[in-house]
């Protein structure tokens, strides 16, 4: 990017921040689960398969990221070779193509316009006027998140496009096809038809398991050094401290893999009883609950075992897997507990 953003570094490296995938699921999917279990649970569902497919595509495509291509290609002379200045947010290690960052703005965007509209029709209290302000928020915030990775060299503007449109397109599918039929379709006590979703869903989650391997195992097969981008990060990162495991591929799908496998478990339509709108429930209570159970999963999360990649990506998973039902089953039934009585009586 040129100067004339450099008085805009600070703004560009909080929306790198606030629209890290990593940190979505860390940190938004969490709070979303204190106020309604059903968005969280699509948040969840599009943030998890949307990490899946935008690392197996980067892997697909092998794409370079400007930072280490400026250093790399013989376009242009050492004389007249451009110089991109680096942040602490440029030594990203995976391939460039698709932009994780834009995908993700996209879908959370999205899914905030959907679940503004759903809240106000479900509580009818509908203001007309929205629309007309969030959409172009919502645009600016895009094309925002477009910049800032452009000003850091981590993406080309075709990068950035394509993760936008990928992520556009996979919020309102995975909504629409997936989540909104299957949590709202069947009852909570149409037991067979839910076991049979939970099945089809578990298999979906293992089927993106094993086409993540298979990619893994093609690029073997063709020559080609899976991990050959995170050779090029620390070779032209000039703050090699700076790179983070988690932006490697191999981390983003385990990380991935391993929370479609929880949400496939934990995820039926009985994540509708806890809602914006549910009267037997505990807000304090439920945050409370989500606050103790982020701070021991991050204690353990710190004490993984570190120097074995092997234990560490198992770890990882496992931890992804569990961590959805902790906060879209455990926490809303704490949250209702001390409602259970009363509720038990009016009925």
């Amino acid at each position: 990017m040129g100067t004339g953003f450099a008085d805009n570094a600070d703004f560009f490296e909080i929306v790198n921040k606030t629209f890290n995938p990593e940190h979505m699921i860390d940190i938004v999917f969490p709070l979303m689960t204190v106020i309604d279990s059903v968005f969280a649970a699509q948040l969840l569902l599009c943030l998890a398969f949307g990490g899946w497919l935008n690392a197996v595509m980067k892997w697909w495509f092998l794409e370079d990221r400007p930072y280490w291509w400026i250093r790399e290609t013989t376009f242009y002379s050492l004389t007249n070779r451009p110089v991109l200045q680096q942040t602490l947010q440029t030594c990203e290690t995976g391939p460039g193509s698709p932009s994780g960052h834009t995908s993700t703005a996209a879908m959370m965007l999205i899914l905030s316009l959907m679940w503004i509209s759903h809240v106000m029709h479900d509580r009818k209290c509908y203001i007309w006027w929205w629309k007309h302000v969030m959409y172009p928020i919502s645009v600016m915030a895009l094309i925002s998140v477009v910049l800032a990775r452009l000003f850091i060299a981590t993406h080309f503007p075709h990068q950035c496009l394509l993760g936008a449109l990928v992520g556009s397109f996979l919020a309102p599918a995975l909504c629409i096809y997936v989540s909104d039929p299957f949590i709202w379709r069947y009852g909570c006590h149409a037991t067979y038809e839910t076991s049979k979703a939970v099945a089809w869903h578990v298999f979906g989650a293992v089927a993106t398991i094993l086409i993540a391997g298979i990619t893994y195992l093609c690029l073997l097969w063709c020559g080609l050094d899976p991990h050959w981008t995170v050779k090029l990060a620390f070779r032209w990162c000039e703050n090699p401290e700076a790179i983070s495991v988690s932006t490697t591929p191999m981390y983003a799908l385990v990380h991935a893999t391993g929370s479609l496998l929880g949400w496939a478990l934990c995820v039926t339509p009985a994540v509708a009883e806890y809602r914006h709108y549910s009267k037997n429930r505990s807000i304090i209570i439920s945050a409370f609950a989500t606050v103790i159970i982020l701070m021991g999963y991050q204690h353990i999360q710190d004490n993984v075992c570190k120097s074995d990649a092997m234990k560490f990506y198992a770890s990882l998973f496992i931890m992804s897997a569990i961590k959805p039902f902790l906060l879209l089953r455990v926490t809303p039934a704490i949250a209702m507990w001390p409602f259970q009585g009363s509720k038990t009586k009016k009925d």
